[in-house]
């Protein structure tokens, strides 16, 4: 270690995050021939490239992928002692904690947790960020978000999994379509075209169920969130699929009902997601225990 200081295992964190020596120099304030400078010294101490060009900038190797999370525990357990902010009061506390949910996680979930930040921690911030169910892992591995509420699985040993809730599906339609009852045969459901939620949102069982059936839907229309569907759906003679919980929400949103579906599908069970750290995070361990106390509660 006597020739691997601080701003070393910074550079190095910098540079997987970035995947580039020009954005990690500008976030270190140094020139890029000085990042550079750094990655070399990197590259001779650990024996290993670290980092190879690629078309999508820099891409770490088997050594760097292996490092990286223990180095940025590392930092992190480095910067909070230094800034005093290992503990942590959440009646006293400004942090802004970072969420990732999809639109219907707002919807559904948002209200109770801001409801319990304002009683609880008063002075605290939330930003809530888009789903991205491919990236969300890495999100909590690099600190872009404290915690990720989903229905897909995400099966990694470094990320902690509390369970929340168990979710299932019904049919969404406009309040007097003229075909479909409140349970209609799969034949009649099949004969009416439907619009599909982007399965980046975490809710694609409805077609993988009729896929393994053979019977795919002839979807009209392909959307990226959920909230859109009630306006949609009163507007056309369109069908949806949707989770259960959003069903009260919709139905407030535009004149629109529900009909159960005409074939099972799996109930889906929605969990928090957080980074499992050498040393706990308290602000982390705080935000975890309340989201997973409230919602499970609550539901």
């Amino acid at each position: 270690m006597t020739d691997l200081d601080l701003n070393l295992v910074k550079t190095f964190v910098l540079l997987y995050e970035t995947r580039s020596v020009t954005r990690t120099a500008q976030a270190l304030f140094l020139t890029q021939p000085s990042a550079s400078h750094a990655l070399r010294r990197l590259r001779r101490h650990f024996g290993d490239e670290l980092f190879v060009r690629s078309a999508d900038g820099l891409r770490p190797t088997e050594t760097a992928e292996r490092m990286y999370p223990r180095l940025r525990q590392a930092l992190e357990v480095i910067t909070e002692t230094v800034s005093g902010t290992a503990a942590f009061d959440p009646l006293t506390s400004r942090r802004t904690f970072r969420l990732c949910a999809t639109d219907l996680g707002e919807l559904i979930l948002l209200p109770a947790v801001l409801a319990e930040l304002e009683t609880r921690a008063p002075h605290c911030r939330m930003e809530v960020a888009p789903l991205d169910f491919a990236a969300a892992a890495q999100e909590l591995r690099q600190g872009r978000a404290d915690a990720v509420i989903c229905t897909p699985r995400i099966d990694a040993a470094d990320l902690r999994r509390d369970p929340l809730f168990q979710e299932r599906y019904v049919g969404l339609c406009a309040e007097d379509h003229p075909r479909i009852g409140d349970r209609p045969e799969l034949g009649e459901y099949l004969a009416e075209r439907h619009i599909a939620v982007a399965a980046a949102a975490g809710h694609a069982d409805a077609d993988q169920v009729l896929a393994r059936l053979g019977h795919p839907r002839d979807i009209v229309a392909h959307v990226p969130h959920f909230a859109v569907l009630p306006e949609l759906v009163a507007r056309t003679g369109y069908l949806a699929v949707v989770p259960s919980r959003a069903v009260r929400s919709f139905t407030r949103a535009a004149p629109v009902r529900t009909f159960t579906l005409p074939f099972g599908i799996p109930t889906a069970e929605v969990a928090l997601y957080t980074y499992r750290r050498t040393l706990p995070a308290p602000a982390v361990e705080w935000l975890r225990a309340t989201v997973a106390g409230l919602l499970t509660a609550g539901h």
